[in-house]
């Protein structure tokens, strides 16, 4: 069997893989990005939605945006539907398959050998064995540190014995001419019977389309409640659709020693969102640097790089965690007055004109602040979990 050295091995080539690979080339790093997708720009179930701070930090190319956002439309589980809106953009639509290539090949001119069709099958110590897909081909590689970017059931985690994220979310989504709204609004749906545990959306695409998709906690009624939010909607079920899955709850030892997870592998997703794209902005570039640091001779450059990207975006997430168990505990009569707190006088034209989606959590301390808002929330809340939720918003 062949053998290959090489100063990093890059284990998945979604845009988590492909930002830290790239920092690493810039740096003088010999690179392979492996993945097992025939063309690793291929997504999954995406809403492909991302803040425009978070955008210009991806430093993607314009011809991924297919829409601007500035408001969205509330549907709670029951009463009168309530729109959020801003004069300015909030966020951007962008064709992740698009953004995907763009990022690898942006990647490849800096030097880094994209390898698709391969993955990662085991490990003697520090070197790893890699396939191609068909099993025609195996290879050893002896990388000086690994990235594990590899998404939600990670291999490289797996065969270094790392921590999952404490859960997942199943999604399913797919694009469909639709009488949408507003071409500016995202709509979003709440719901035992709709998304169970987190939401279901609407996200225009221009042109009279919109990805239709919806993430929940019970995996086993995944393609019900796609069916129930297609029947809201006024919508057939698609011959087309993706499915995946959105790893959420930081684990404790997510790396170790050389080897780094990053994006989905290490749970860098918003637990109130399902957004992935606003954490990679920030720690794809610090995976990068920590590999960098490595080859330099640093020990344990996974210790430096988690130490960094828990301060930067890691503590919010986990704070966002209590948001989103709110919707997993909650009824959906008192969800519904929840959500409703959104649309008080005042407060609405507040956060539709200050709200950023990728970061809730200051948000839910805002509204906090109100006293009525406060009661309202512990009441519809169990007891302990009321406690804990209080305790944390003031």
């Amino acid at each position: 069997m062949k053998k290959i050295d090489t100063d990093v091995l890059v284990v998945g080539g979604g845009p988590a893989g492909a930002l830290a690979a790239e920092v690493v080339a810039i740096g003088g790093g010999d690179t392979i990005l492996i993945d097992k997708k025939d063309d690793p720009a291929q997504s999954s179930a995406c809403g492909g939605l991302v803040s425009v701070d978070a955008w210009e930090r991806l430093g993607g190319k314009d011809r991924a945006i297919v829409n601007e956002i500035s408001g969205v439309l509330v549907h709670p589980p029951g009463g009168d539907d309530f729109e959020l809106s801003s004069s300015k953009v909030k966020a951007y639509v962008i064709d992740r398959d698009r953004l995907n290539a763009d990022l690898l090949s942006r990647a490849e001119d800096k030097g880094v050998r994209i390898r698709p069709k391969t993955g990662i099958f085991a490990r003697d110590g520090s070197e790893v064995k890699v396939r191609s897909t068909d099993g025609s081909r195996e290879r050893t590689i002896r990388p000086s540190v690994i990235v594990g970017a590899d998404g939600p059931r990670s291999d490289v985690r797996r065969l270094f014995d790392l921590e999952r994220p404490s859960e997942l979310l199943y999604a399913i989504q797919a694009e469909m001419e639709l009488d949408i709204f507003s071409n500016d609004y995202v709509e979003v749906f709440f719901g035992e019977e709709v998304a169970s545990g987190f939401f279901g959306w609407i996200i225009p695409t221009g042109g009279g389309k919109a990805q239709v998709g919806l993430g929940t906690s019970d995996g086993d009624k995944l393609k019900q409640s796609f069916i129930n939010l297609l029947d809201r909607v006024g919508a057939d079920y698609p011959e087309e659709f993706r499915t995946g899955v959105i790893p959420i709850g930081i684990p404790d030892h997510s790396t170790g020693g050389n080897v780094i997870t990053v994006g989905d592998a290490a749970g860098q997703v918003k637990p109130t969102t399902g957004g992935g794209l606003y954490p990679i902005s920030i720690t794809a570039e610090l995976a990068g640097k920590a590999a960098l640091k490595g080859l330099s001779g640093m020990e344990n450059p996974s210790d430096y790089y988690y130490r960094e990207w828990m301060s930067k975006v890691g503590k919010e997430l986990n704070r966002e965690m209590l948001l989103h168990r709110i919707l997993e505990v909650v009824s959906d009569e008192n969800l519904s007055r929840l959500l409703r707190l959104l649309n008080r006088p005042n407060l609405a034209d507040w956060i539709a004109d200050n709200g950023d989606i990728d970061h809730l959590y200051p948000l839910a301390k805002k509204m906090a602040k109100n006293p009525l808002v406060m009661t309202t929330i512990v009441k519809q809340l169990p007891g302990e979990f009321a406690s804990e939720v209080k305790k944390e918003l003031t």
